[in-house]
């Protein structure tokens, strides 16, 4: 179902199929097509497996706020089972492209860990009795290209149905979702609903957990192209699919001018640091515009501390409701206040070979502050071994070389 939305925004087929022939696996057909879901039309995506009786296709996998399809993982083709190490040594091994290299391996790595957990293994020790097939790994590198190919820096995802009931698998009846999948959806916002089906797989959900910058609801971006893409099963009304927005990150969260928002602010002082970190990143990754902890002097002398959350208007309720469930406060304040900020724009720049996004800040025309997203710094950091401030520093330095530029050429 990824392969197939990858497909339906955008990605080529035949590039798809050139680059997943430089797997060293045979014995397979790559097959897309469009069809139906529940009045959607979509794109489906199969994995045909040669074998002894014939030919018989897998089912592609779901993940995430797809409606991803169960699937009886006991009655998959190619049974083979393969060590963690094993796949990732063939992987690093093969003539793909070394981004998608590093984004695949890092998908079984993820699942590796998980499924370790799960058996009380060490994961380069985990044997896929499931994701070690042919299929699956097709699945995961062919996914692996389709994310590279799109060309898109950050991820998000929205609330993910996992479905509901009980699958068969190779260790027994398991509940929905999994435990592989539980873990490898710590953190990400969940739901059962509508089917009594196994919406995420384990592979669907390492490619999330590998991929996702951030889980939370839509936001902060201009939609270019939509993808579609169909799971095996249908069932009537509800889309078995999974979708996949492709854009640009709007400029900025607020506009320049002089605007409203509204304060939410508790007093507590019966939380752990930890779980107070928590709360901040649920209400960010739920829209908060910030969130700020401070430390105080609360009544007959007990250290807390003040929550103080920022909400664009008509985010009160849920923001408020949020704080009830994650916090120790019975009571919160809400007023609105004025706000004034800075003209804000994202620019891309090159930086340590890979494309880095600068936000700039301007006060009347005239450029104040010059930002590089931390998460882009990170990810170059990471890929090139380069330190952070370098990078960092190299971004900086080619935004106002690009402006310097412009402005002798014009």
């Amino acid at each position: 179902m990824t392969i197939g939305a990858l497909i339906d925004a955008g990605v080529d087929f035949d590039y798809l199929k050139a680059e997943i022939g430089k797997l060293p696996v045979d014995g397979f057909e790559l097959r897309a097509g469009r069809t139906v879901r529940a009045n959607i039309s979509a794109v489906k995506f199969d994995v045909v497996i040669e074998s002894d009786s014939g030919p018989g296709h897998s089912d592609a996998h779901g993940p995430g706020h797809s409606n991803a399809h169960g699937h009886d993982h006991a009655g998959r083709h190619a049974h083979v089972h393969r060590k963690a190490s094993e796949i990732i040594a063939m992987i690093r091994g093969s003539a793909l492209e070394p981004a998608v290299r590093r984004r695949a391996t890092a998908i079984f790595e993820k699942l590796a860990v998980s499924e370790g957990r799960v058996h009380d293994l060490p994961p380069e020790d985990v044997e896929f009795h499931e994701v070690g097939a042919i299929d699956s790994i097709v699945d995961v590198v062919g996914a692996a290209i389709g994310l590279e190919a799109i060309g898109v820096d950050r991820f998000a995802c929205s609330a993910i149905n996992v479905g509901g009931g009980f699958i068969h698998c190779q260790h027994g009846v398991y509940p929905v979702p999994a435990p592989a999948t539980a873990n490898l959806l710590v953190d990400a916002s969940v739901y059962s609903r509508h089917v009594e089906k196994e919406l995420v797989t384990p592979t669907g959900a390492a490619i999330l957990a590998a991929t996702v910058d951030r889980f939370g609801p839509l936001d902060g971006m201009t939609i270019e192209t939509i993808g579609y893409g169909a799971g095996t099963s249908d069932f009537g009304e509800f889309p078995n699919c999974l979708r996949l927005f492709v854009g640009d990150s709007r400029p900025v969260d607020a506009p320049s001018a002089d605007d409203r928002v509204t304060v939410i602010e508790a007093n507590i002082d019966d939380m752990s640091a930890e779980a107070l970190a928590y709360t901040a990143e649920r209400l960010l990754a739920e829209g908060a515009l910030d969130v700020v902890t401070v430390p105080a002097v609360m009544k007959k002398g007990r250290a807390g501390h003040l929550v103080q959350v920022l909400a664009r208007p008509g985010d009160e309720t849920r923001l408020s409701g949020l704080m009830f469930e994650e916090t120790t406060t019975i009571g919160v304040r809400m007023r609105e206040a004025a706000r004034r900020a800075l003209d804000r724009e994202i620019v891309d720049v090159e930086a340590a070979e890979t494309t880095v996004r600068v936000k700039v800040s301007s006060l009347d025309g005239r450029v104040v502050r010059v930002s590089p997203e931390y998460d882009d710094c990170a990810r170059a950091a990471r890929e090139t071994g380069r330190p952070f401030d370098q990078v960092r520093d190299e971004a900086v330095r080619n935004y106002r070389k690009a402006i310097e530029e412009r402005k002798s050429d014009g």
